[in-house]
């Protein structure tokens, strides 16, 4: 079977099964009452909250990118406590967001400008992102923001198992976390060492991508190329790699809404709730009570968000 083919088929139901777990860990949070609304929906509450988000957002798009990048990746307030924990969360958070963008220009030109290409010449600019100049470009940061989210879980794990801190507690699911990570990492970097070691590997198409000329691998995937060097004189079936790395991350996808990752998300809007505090937006208006079961409380509103409350400003 074609591995394009075997890619969407198992990538497919792993994006159902998270959003899906997204959308269970959400529906917590909407069994508040919302004024005006109190028997609506989870899904109409959700499409209210959605509403005033966006137009929140438009109405200071500065404060929520700046907030954004200074609070949450960066996460101004933790570098204040500890600058240890700071580099292993900013390493981590920004790899991932910095991957993720990178990854997503790189799949959308190469997977699909790419091909629709063949059908539409106006979009064949998109072969710069697959063979051009910007191909290498993409190829050192994705290797780049990689190997930053490598550093960050060594440091994660020397902190929560070598130095462990008294007032730090580690769970079976911090554990689970932090190898899952370093697990994808690691395998990711092998398989390209290994793709670099053996050039037959590229010539069979094994890993669904066209590559940087050979001389190039020393500076662009500089992690890939130091692994490879060890790996020349090794042989393994390149099918059963790409499904020894392929099959975790899809899993890892699908465990996002169910683990401590999640706070990525929830942490954001918490933090979005106490710079709004801060900035002493004006609160005019109806008072909405959030009140959920689990985890800490949060809404959405119109121009901004609180932590238990939600207040809308009528304009």
């Amino acid at each position: 079977m074609e591995k394009h083919l075997i890619f969407y088929l198992m990538f497919v139901p792993s994006l159902l099964l998270f959003f899906w777990g997204m959308w269970l860990r959400i529906s917590v949070y909407l069994q508040g009452t919302l004024e005006g609304a109190e028997d609506a929906t989870h899904g109409k509450k959700l499409k209210i909250f959605l509403k005033r988000g966006w137009r929140g957002f438009w109405a200071r798009p500065g404060w929520y990118i700046k907030v954004l990048v200074r609070d949450v990746i960066f996460h101004k307030k933790l570098f204040g406590q500890s600058f240890y924990r700071w580099l292993a969360h900013t390493l981590l958070v920004f790899g991932f967001f910095a991957t993720f963008i990178v990854d997503m220009i790189k799949g959308f030109t190469t997977g699909y400008l790419v091909e629709l290409s063949h059908t539409f010449p106006i979009l064949s600019f998109a072969h710069v992102f697959e063979t051009g100049a910007i191909r290498p470009f993409l190829d050192f940061f994705l290797e780049f923001f990689s190997f930053l989210i490598l550093i960050g879980c060594v440091l994660a794990i020397v902190r929560r198992f070598i130095l462990r801190p008294d007032q730090l507690r580690t769970e079976e699911e911090d554990i689970v976390t932090l190898l899952f990570i370093l697990f994808l990492e690691i395998s990711g970097f092998f398989i390209e060492g290994f793709r670099i070691a053996h050039p037959e590997v590229v010539a069979s198409k094994v890993y669904l991508a066209n590559f940087t000329p050979a001389s190039a691998n020393n500076w662009i995937s500089f992690g890939g190329y130091f692994v490879s060097l060890f790996l020349r004189g090794i042989r393994m079936d390149a099918n059963f790699l790409w499904y020894f790395h392929v099959v975790p991350c899809l899993i890892w996808f699908v465990y996002i809404p169910h683990s401590k990752l999640l706070h990525i998300f929830t942490s954001s809007v918490t933090v979005f709730a106490d710079r709004s505090k801060q900035t002493k937006i004006p609160q005019e208006g109806t008072i909405i009570n959030v009140k959920t079961s689990t985890e800490k409380n949060f809404c959405l509103t119109k121009n901004f968000i609180v932590d238990n409350e939600c207040v809308q400003n009528h304009k």
